[in-house]
């Protein structure tokens, strides 16, 4: 099927798996799908620069449809969401205009490419290896990671000004309880800071960022994986909302093939969410990590094959690794939400 916007010829049911894909993982990880909608797109032949504008897009849709899943269920931290939002729209304008640049100069898609294959790998490597770490504290019961030290120091940062004059209301300390996120306090700073990082991540790669608040909430601040995964989705929103405007502005954003991407990602989330339910917190952790070092993998082959002519090959090989390292890890939920139910409801009579 020919996408006269962005001037390519893609399957049409590649794009509804990309989509059924993105939408459990999205819902389940909180992770909007972005480096797996960008890279899938990078690896079925879409340009950088619309391979980023259409990932928000989708993005944007399918991370509307699991926040309010999990709104629902009691897992949104909204205070934390706002304050990781304040730096994430500054940050967001200065990456969309760096992409823009960099597309205009022709180095574009190197960039891109590369920085996914480093933030994925690195980030899946961290999150197996601290679950391989902790693996038999979690056997006995207990929901650990391990960066508790570094989690308590982040906590007790005591970061200037420590309270701020409002006009109007007087003087307001730069700390916040944040109880649905089991912390006493925590100086503003800390979420804000983090939210810059994502916004820039977000507005440069075509993702949300919750690839990396995810686990920046985890690892660094100690929030529960369940509102981490929630917040992740609240920040995503408002993140692609203002991306997917700024790339619609430019005329890169395929709409027609993000629509249909959507349509598949609204009956994905509905799997996810329930999945995160039932799945105990540490293996949700473990089964992100694969899931990063398949969409690593996936775009490292596609730069290999632009690189080198003789190993074009290789961009067919990435679509396949892509899809079926996500994919089997859709099957796997699947199978463990499954369990789940047969346990609760007990053998049959």
């Amino acid at each position: 099927m020919f996408f006269p916007n962005a001037g390519v010829d893609v399957n049409p049911f590649l794009l509804l798996l990309l989509g059924l894909i993105t939408g459990v993982l999205g819902g389940f990880f909180g992770i909007g799908g972005g480096f797996l909608i960008t890279g899938g797109l990078l690896v079925f032949g879409l340009s950088p620069i619309f391979a980023v504008g259409t990932s928000l897009a989708l993005v944007l849709g399918s991370s509307v449809v699991s926040m309010l899943r999990h709104r629902r269920a009691g897992n949104l931290d909204f205070k934390l969401g706002l304050l990781l939002v304040t730096g994430t729209v500054p940050a967001l304008l200065v990456a969309q205009w760096l992409a823009v640049r960099l597309e205009e100069s022709g180095s574009a898609g190197p960039v891109i490419r590369y920085a996914y294959v480093v933030f994925l790998a690195a980030l899946g490597v961290f999150i197996i290896h601290d679950s391989w770490r902790n693996r038999h504290r979690v056997k006995a019961g207990e929901d650990t990671v391990s960066t508790a030290a570094l989690i308590r120091r982040v906590q007790a940062l005591r970061i200037p000004p420590h309270s701020i004059k409002v006009p109007g209301v007087g003087t307001v300390r730069t700390y916040v309880a944040l109880p649905k996120s089991g912390i006493e306090s925590v100086s503003v700073f800390v979420p804000m800071g983090m939210g810059v990082l994502v916004g820039f991540m977000a507005g440069l790669l075509g993702a949300g960022g919750g690839f990396i608040v995810v686990p920046a909430l985890i690892f660094l601040m100690g929030v529960p994986t369940e509102v981490a995964i929630s917040v992740s989705l609240f920040q995503t929103t408002i993140a692609a909302s203002m991306g997917t405007f700024l790339y619609s502005l430019s005329n890169h954003v395929d709409l027609l093939m993000a629509v249909i991407m959507l349509t598949a990602a609204s009956i994905g989330s509905r799997l996810g969410v329930a999945a995160i339910r039932v799945v105990i917190p540490s293996r949700v952790r473990l089964l992100y990590g694969l899931t990063l070092l398949g969409g690593a993998l996936a775009v490292g082959l596609k730069q290999v094959s632009s690189a080198d002519p003789g190993l074009g090959y290789l961009a067919s090989i990435a679509a396949v690794v892509l899809l079926s390292a996500s994919g089997a890890i859709c099957v796997l939920l699947v199978a463990l939400v499954f369990l789940a139910m047969r346990k609760r409801l007990g053998p049959a009579p």
